[in-house]
């Protein structure tokens, strides 16, 4: 199966590091490396989602997230993230939120960490909704506020702290009528994660996720199943990462009463 991946593996991380170059500029850390041979390492996961957007009262509501990530075609871990945040509905078209996410990192790839490490993260975002005809198209940005145990630091070393800003174009495609509450869809979205001086460890280009795939509606619930290339550069600034991944996620914009009626 690697086999099948590699070629077209091989192209887009290659426009991956293009486009990366280009945003950051001669002066990033990646282009003043670009005499260092880069290796790629390609890995094939399994993400697992859960994201909930609940009302509570008036403009209020609340945020949760579950995320159960597994490398090697999900045989082991990649690591886990919860992220429980509120709610601000400042208009129709705009959700704001802050909160709290903690993730969990283990070994996998060919070149993998000594040992899993935790991660503390702060964050606020803002959410745009809009739509173009038919299609729904969405607009998210989110400062992160990261502390981070790196395992070169040891099990019970210093925490490192971070910043890191994250922008989202996501849009949606109905098949048939865009009317219909039980409507299938195409979803497509591209997110770019950088880091913000002058603590963003090893450059300021950390990864993008650009993906693809098929969802299904039925009224405040969503499920899809989408392709996503996961392109992430290490901290050695020398392997990048080249991580196919098959996403399953399921969403709700359900208020939060709702959900305990029977």
């Amino acid at each position: 199966m690697n086999g099948m991946f590699r070629p077209l593996s091989y192209v887009y991380s290659h426009l991956f590091v293009l486009i990366a170059m280009a945003i950051l500029g001669p002066g990033s850390s990646i282009a003043q490396q670009s005499t260092q041979p880069k290796v790629l390492d390609f890995n094939h996961h399994l993400w697992v989602n859960y994201s909930g957007d609940h009302a509570v009262s008036g403009r209020w509501g609340v945020h949760f997230d579950a995320q159960w990530r597994r490398s090697d075609l999900g045989t082991i871990w990649q690591q886990y993230q919860l992220r429980p945040a509120l709610n601000f509905r400042m208009s129709k078209d705009i959700l704001l939120t802050t909160g709290y996410a903690y993730t969990h990192v283990y070994p996998y790839g060919d070149f993998p960490v000594a040992h899993s490490f935790p991660e503390h993260r702060i964050y606020q975002q803002m959410l745009i909704t809009k739509r173009a005809g038919s299609l729904t198209v969405q607009q998210r940005s989110r400062l992160e506020q990261r502390w981070i145990r790196y395992p070169n630091q040891g099990v019970n070393g210093p925490w490192t702290y971070q910043n890191r800003f994250r922008h989202m174009v996501r849009i949606e495609a109905p098949i048939g009528r865009a009317d219909n509450p039980n409507r299938w869809y195409v979803p497509v979205y591209d997110e770019i994660l950088l880091g913000i001086p002058p603590n963003y460890g090893a450059r300021p280009f950390d990864q993008n996720r650009l993906a693809a795939g098929i969802g299904r509606m039925r009224g405040p619930w969503k499920g899809e199943v989408v392709y996503m290339n996961q392109f992430t550069g290490q901290r050695n600034g020398r392997i990048f990462e080249f991580n196919n991944t098959i996403v399953v996620s399921i969403a709700s914009s359900a208020p939060l009463s709702t959900l305990w009626r029977r």
